[in-house]
């Protein structure tokens, strides 16, 4: 069963005498008393009254009565809820705001500590208290609905003095605008219907206003899933759902949402403007909203698509049928076929995967040698970028290797480290140790290495400071490659096979290139990377990604995107 407690700030005793006329004419001392009595009235139970009390309610209430105000009201609530518990904090009004909101989360621990996880009810009485304290209560009132707390009612007693009679009003329909704005913005920023279905939640709407929400939720679906049709779908939808919502005149929730309608027309203006769907359009939306998986997932499967429905590639007809028999009964569509899967199987295209390959291995040796190397090189006072020259070499020799028996579009620049970030913090982390630092450094500088490290804790544990780095750079020198695997990031080919095997067909006149071919490898080597990424996540793969934050991955796809918008 849930718990049921008020909140209140406490005003001062009122030298007249008010009746509140909701239950019987009966007479009340103090404002806050009326809160209290209604929610009696109907059949609330409190559990505990929450009390934050000013010095003004805290001191005599006049220079011939020694009793404070907060005192008289706590005597005043004895007599119609007896076992109502009472908690009390000290408020002072002289303080400045930011002072104020300290006291404001201290009264939420309190009541946080009183709900211990416990399905509990927050009634509000925002009757009391100076001109600003409202705002305090509000913001208190927010803060706690978001600890899991339930709002129940949330009330003002107005009293009026000619008939000195205290009415307390509902106002909860007040505050459940908060919710209303929020649920906006969760929308607007997030793609996210949550906060509007619980505004929403028991509440009469108009048809108009139905196929708003409804196309609204359609759309956060869509975002979720990633189901391209369902989301072309969603937002046509929500295209037609804004442009034709028409607030009825007397209909409340219509009048409010006409007000915040216009910043979701203005946010997805992008997306909406027209019934057709923008696939960079939508790739740059779901970056702008941070939803880093969907715009992996829309640009592996939609660049493709886009590229030949912008016409930026094509084929000859008799091509096209070549294509559509080694397809078969394959679901993807055409052009990412063509541009991922198409002549994978070829057997003159076979020897160039293999060479490839083959190369890239082949210098693995003397990759990891130059890896077994690096105490030598800190010895001699060599930085990281002058250690990293000697890689030019090892790519010469790739590239050489490879340009003897094809014309394979791969130059030096395209044989890299796999992650060349992790690699220069592995070397200067070593630069570090060489120069004895290793006793001081946290787990946090030593990770680059740590499972390096960890091998080595039998020879380190017990053995001098002195003696530390000798023992790790020793066994740097003498590592054998497979072990240098499992440490340092490999060497890769970035223009590797897919790249290979497109200009083999382009060579072969498979498709017809409408925009020069240097830029069409840097897109493709981009999405290729790209796509290995969605593959990376896709399967949870324990292997180091490319990208070592969500910001980095963010901006190649944002720079990726800008090249391919300037195709157009």
């Amino acid at each position: 069963m849930a718990k049921n407690i008020l909140l209140l700030f406490l005003s001062p005793l009122k030298p007249n005498e008010a009746h509140y006329e909701k239950i019987g004419g009966e007479a009340i001392k103090m404002t806050n008393e009326s809160a209290v009595l209604y929610l009696l009235k109907k059949n609330i139970s409190l559990d505990k009254v929450f009390i934050i009390a000013s010095k003004r309610v805290r001191s005599p209430i006049a220079a011939d009565n020694p009793q404070t105000h907060l005192d008289f009201f706590l005597e005043r609530l004895g007599t119609f809820a007896p076992n109502v518990e009472t908690s009390t904090y000290e408020f002072d009004e002289d303080k400045t705001g930011d002072e104020n909101i300290k006291s404001v989360t201290e009264m939420a621990r309190l009541i946080q500590d009183f709900a211990k996880g416990e399905e509990v009810a927050l009634h509000v009485d925002l009757t009391g208290g100076m001109r600003h304290v409202n705002l305090i209560m509000l913001e208190l009132t927010r803060l706690l609905e978001y600890s899991s707390l339930t709002v129940g009612s949330v009330l003002y007693s107005n009293y009026d003095f000619e008939t000195k009679i205290v009415n307390v009003e509902e106002l909860k329909n007040i505050y459940d605008i908060f919710q209303l704005m929020a649920g906006v913005e969760e929308f607007v920023n997030f793609g996210s219907v949550n906060a509007l279905e619980k505004y929403y939640q028991g509440k009469e709407r108009s048809e108009s206003l139905k196929n708003l929400l409804a196309a609204m939720k359609n759309f956060a679906g869509a975002i979720k899933l990633c189901h391209y049709g369902q989301f072309s779908e969603a937002i046509i939808n929500l295209h037609d759902a804004v442009r034709d919502f028409k607030p009825a005149a007397d209909d409340v929730e219509d009048m409010l949402m006409a007000r915040l309608i216009e910043r979701i027309r203005k946010d997805y203006h992008g997306l909406i403007v027209n019934r057709d769907l923008d696939d960079l359009a939508v790739i740059r939306w779901c970056l702008e909203k941070d939803y880093l998986q969907q715009a992996l997932t829309l640009y592996t499967e939609r660049i493709p698509e886009y590229l030949g429905e912008k016409r930026l590639i094509t084929q000859r007809t008799d091509e096209y049928r070549k294509l559509e028999i080694a397809m078969g009964d394959d679901v993807r569509s055409p052009n990412f076929y063509l541009l991922n899967v198409y002549k994978s199987e070829d057997k003159d295209f076979q020897p160039l995967v293999k060479l490839v390959s083959s190369s890239v291995s082949r210098m693995e040796k003397p990759y990891f040698t130059l890896i077994k190397n690096i105490p030598d090189a800190l010895k001699n006072g060599l930085d990281y970028d002058e250690w990293h020259r000697q890689l030019d070499t090892l790519a010469e020799k790739i590239c050489t290797n490879i340009k003897l028996v094809s014309n394979a579009p791969i130059d030096k620049e395209h044989i890299v480290c796999a992650n060349e970030r992790r690699l220069r913090r592995q070397y200067e982390l070593l630069q570090r140790i060489n120069a004895n630092e290793f006793e001081t450094l946290s787990e946090a500088e030593l990770e680059p290495l740590k499972d390096f490290f960890d091998t080595l804790k039998p020879k380190l544990e017990g053995a001098p400071p002195s003696k530390k780095r000798k023992i790790i750079l020793n066994e740097l020198r003498q590592l054998k490659v497979d072990d240098a695997k499992k440490y340092f990031p490999p060497l890769v080919c970035r223009r590797n096979a897919p790249i290979c095997r497109l200009k083999m067909m382009l060579d072969a006149q498979i498709f017809d290139l409408h925009f020069d071919e240097e830029t069409f490898f840097n897109v493709m080597e981009k999405y290729f990377r790209i796509k290995n990424e969605r593959n990376h996540s896709n399967h949870a793969r324990e292997d180091d990604s490319e990208f070592e934050t969500a910001t980095e991955l963010h901006d190649f796809i944002l720079a990726a995107l800008k090249e391919i918008e300037q195709l157009r």
